[in-house]
């Protein structure tokens, strides 16, 4: 029955597939495990079968579950990621990181808004760091359980394997008596994934869009590696221009005791984007803002730990200007995750490049729009 209604429902559900009679996700299912909790009320009252207005009908009922999951889990990330700040700074500024990671990223306006992958890694990547951070505090053997959560969050996105190696290697370098119980740690989550493959999609070593990895893909894109930073509808620096100040953070993180981690840090995130260059789709598709780069963004937003302190007079009053403007950006994304956006195209056939007709620009129109016709009304009354 589930399965007839999603091909009545979708004219094309890329996003699934049928192995041995079995409807199975091609996409990888920690979102929808931490999400459960929240299907348990909708589910067992009936409310999701037989909603009380006409309207909520197949599907959104769940998608407005998965909403509320959503903007919980994301809400519990940006908690861990002023603990993870907190044990680098003071707390006014891991207060002030969580704040601006909150509503000036793409955390806001896609981890928090559907259960997309990056969506359960962005909260499994920071307790896997508060782990390894607090061994500053605890000795090396606090560190170790960090290792199950990097783990499951390679499970949830595949791209957080790169944060689980290199993070690996900072636990052999800066914690060595944990290394063994850091590689026993990781192992349980390993094991479900093989054991899930296995079991439903017909092989351990299938995980449902690992086509994704092998077509589509080239040596690192110009096109992409600039686009990931600068296009006007999926540059980082276009929807937190704050962040530039992360390049500051890794020259001055060398005179900081922590500067092993933000060494890494850094190479987990320069890497991340390295490799999302590489794909043909390095702008994400469908979506808004900088929906491929969400995962990384902690490692960037860390990197500000070093800077906050430096920032005075004009500079701390343009950050904040910055995050304001951010702020703003991520906000037009609620809306429709940029779906109005994409049908405003002939054919369909998106331009990520162009100025004029860029995302932020054409939502910001919208709501003018909007605006001025409610004003009109008002005003008519």
């Amino acid at each position: 029955m589930l399965q007839s209604r999603f091909f009545k429902e979708f004219k094309d559900p890329y996003f699934e597939t049928e192995v041995d009679g079995r409807l199975i996700s091609r996409y990888p299912v920690a979102a929808a495990v931490l999400a459960m909790p929240f299907y348990g009320i909708p589910l067992a009252t009936g409310w999701m079968a037989h909603p009380p207005n006409a309207w909520l009908v197949y599907p959104w009922t769940g998608f407005f579950v998965a909403k509320f999951a959503s903007a919980f889990i994301t809400a519990l990330a940006v908690l861990m990621l002023f603990y993870c700040a907190r044990e680098l700074t003071d707390a006014k500024s891991s207060a002030t990181l969580a704040l601006v990671f909150a509503f000036g990223t793409s955390a806001w306006s896609t981890a928090s808004q559907a259960l997309w992958q990056q969506t359960p890694s962005l909260l499994l990547q920071m307790i896997g760091l508060w782990f390894l951070l607090r061994g500053r505090r605890q000795g090396a053997l606090a560190v170790a359980p960090g290792a199950f959560f990097f783990s499951a969050a390679t499970i949830a996105r595949t791209n957080d394997g790169f944060a689980a190696l290199f993070f690996t290697v900072f636990i052999l370098i800066a914690y060595r008596s944990a290394f063994w119980r850091w590689v026993l740690w990781a192992i349980p989550p390993a094991l479900f994934f093989f054991a899930y493959n296995a079991i439903y999609n017909g092989s351990p070593l299938v995980f449902g869009y690992q086509e994704g990895f092998t077509q589509g893909m080239s040596l690192p894109r110009p096109e992409g590696l600039l686009g990931l930073f600068v296009s006007p509808s999926r540059g980082l620096l276009i929807y937190s221009p704050f962040l530039i100040l992360a390049l500051y953070g890794v020259w001055i993180a060398r005179w900081q005791n922590e500067r092993l981690f933000y060494f890494f840090s850094s190479i987990v995130f320069l890497t991340s984007v390295l490799f999302l260059s590489m794909f043909q789709g390095w702008d994400g598709g469908w979506g808004y803002g900088t929906r491929l780069l969400v995962d990384v963004l902690p490692y960037a937003m860390l990197l500000l730990v070093p800077v906050l302190p430096q920032l005075h007079g004009w500079a701390r009053g343009a950050f904040w200007a910055a995050a304001v403007y951010a702020a703003v950006l991520q906000a037009f994304g609620l809306w429709d995750y940029g779906v109005r956006w994409h049908w405003h195209w002939a054919n369909l056939d998106f331009n990520v490049w162009s100025i004029a007709e860029s995302e932020p620009l054409f939502y910001l129109k919208q709501y003018l729009d909007m605006g001025t016709r409610f004003l009109g009304r008002f005003l008519s009354r």
